[in-house]
């Protein structure tokens, strides 16, 4: 541990941290450009990196992504990333009355704070989670995939019909090349190169890069308003602290709640500051002030936002399974250099995850002062226009495809992926419970074969605790969507009928 914490002190390690800030505030202030973009669009550019510098650049980009959001929903009331909206909410109202330095200093401050506290459960919950993982089967690990395919179906926001069909999707998309149990080559059309299954990389960058490439282009040919802001006024760092620290327990609750609900897959940061918010307003002596210009609503919805950020790595470096969909493409970096996340990272490589766990909490530190003292800064790249995005993020996507293999085979999977992402999103399928399923799916795969190898009846599995109990929760959570839908409908029918007499 003591060798991991040297490790991430090094100016090296300081160096990414700082770029990866730098990067993923650029990403999150400019509309349309999204933390799980950056993430994607980089992962080709770590390949050139150690490891664990590669990690922690992307967890840069990551945390400054979701907080970088924050300065163009402040200052023109258009949310650089969906996870902002609440602050835009109340950090405008405050732009509006001539308060944008306090708004875009708090909005730092309480997102480093909350970051700094999911960064601590990252250190202590994640070892203590993997240790319980490792006592997993396969019987375990089809459990926990089901049970986290499901509440991705069931807590997204989108119709379930569209969440299913997305995550048999992703499984198929998850099952080309060769069958691990039959040795027989599946959707491969005769192209040697699917034999190995698709190359990570280039689905994640055509999922999420290309088609924003796409849009930007769009808006910019369609005549779409660019952004203009002004010269903005610095922050005032003793009125901020102040500020937070009247506020403290309001940051630790909001930023529990973002750590806990980050551990949850398909509870996104999106919908994160939504929950915090609620609670504080309800809480708060002054609840009509919220969404006025509330400072207390400010610091709720930023601290529990970046704490999101820490929670959804939790699951993925204990158990392999990502909180989100930026957390998700964390898994193609990591295994473009060849590691495999889960429980058996801790024993295999304890150098890097020990090294990551005190980058992240430098990459929140520095996101903390870089946002105070260089927000009003980075705020000039609003002003870029739309066709020199599209024209940046078409030309990084083409290249990070190629790059990771130097095949162009990879660059077509791009094309192809991007095609698919923006024809599903035509008819209303998220693209979410595709990248789960993709990534899950051969962690399910080897696993049912696994366990079907090893059955010899159901005593098998009748042994198995965990498995049955996380059997019996995806049940109960199906159970209770079930219910809920057939109670909502009737409901629903029971108010209908009186205004139809």
């Amino acid at each position: 541990m003591i060798d991991g914490v040297i490790a991430a002190l090094s100016p090296m390690s300081i160096l990414f941290a700082a770029c990866g800030v730098v990067l993923g505030i650029i990403f999150g202030a400019i509309p349309g450009l999204t933390a799980t973009f950056g993430i994607a669009l980089l992962i080709p550019v770590t390949f050139l990196m150690e490891p664990v510098h590669g990690m922690i650049m992307l967890a840069g980009i990551y945390a400054g992504a979701i907080y970088g959001g924050s300065i163009s929903a402040i200052l023109i009331n258009i949310p650089g990333t969906p996870a902002s909206i609440v602050t835009g909410w109340e950090g405008n109202a405050m732009a509006r009355q001539g308060k944008a330095p306090l708004a875009l200093g708090l909005s730092a401050v309480s997102s480093g704070v909350g970051g700094l506290i999911s960064a601590l459960a990252l250190m202590f919950l994640t070892p203590v989670l993997a240790q319980l993982a490792l006592r997993f089967g396969a019987p375990e690990y089809v459990a926990l995939v089901i049970f986290s395919l499901v509440i991705v179906v069931v807590m997204l926001d989108t119709p379930v019909l569209a969440n299913i069909t997305g995550v048999f999707l992703g499984l198929i998309i998850a099952a080309i090349g060769i069958d691990p149990v039959q040795g027989t080559a599946r959707f491969t059309f005769g192209f040697y190169q699917l034999y190995s299954g698709l190359n990570i990389v280039a689905v994640l960058v055509g999922f999420f890069c290309l088609p924003q490439a796409i849009v930007l282009a769009a808006e910019s040919i369609g005549g779409a308003t660019e952004s203009t802001v002004g010269r903005i006024g610095a922050s005032q760092p003793g009125l901020v602290a102040r500020i937070v620290a009247s506020n403290r327990w309001n940051v630790l609750r909001s930023s529990v709640i973002g750590t806990f609900l980050g551990i949850l897959p398909a509870v996104g940061p999106e919908s994160t500051p939504l929950v915090a918010h609620t609670m504080e307003r309800k809480l708060s002596k002054n609840p009509e002030a919220f969404g006025n210009g509330s400072e207390a609503g400010l610091i709720s919805a930023e601290s529990s936002v970046s704490a999101n950020v820490g929670g959804s790595l939790i699951p993925l470096l204990a158990l392999g399974i990502p909180g989100s969909g930026a957390a998700a493409v964390f898994v193609g970096a990591l295994t473009l250099h060849g590691l495999q996340p889960g429980p058996l990272l801790f024993t295999s490589r304890p150098d890097v995850m020990y090294t990551f766990f005190t980058g992240f909490v430098i990459v929140n530190l520095l996101m903390t002062v870089i946002g105070l003292y260089g927000a009003r800064y980075i705020a000039v790249f609003l002003r870029v226009s739309k066709a020199v995005i599209a024209t940046f993020v078409a030309f990084f996507s083409i290249f990070g495809a190629y790059a990771v293999n130097s095949n162009l085979f990879d660059v077509w999977v791009m094309f192809l992926s991007a095609l698919l992402a923006i024809g599903v999103g035509t008819i209303g399928i998220p693209i979410l419970p595709i990248v789960l399923a993709f990534i899950l799916g051969g962690v399910l795969e080897q696993n049912v074969g696994i366990a079907t190898a090893r059955a010899d009846g159901l005593g098998y599995f009748l042994g198995r605790p965990i498995a049955l109990g996380l059997i019996a929760v995806t049940l109960a959570i199906v159970a209770a969507a079930i219910w809920r839908g057939v109670v909502g409908s009737g409901s629903h029918r029971e108010t209908a009928d009186p205004a139809a007499d």
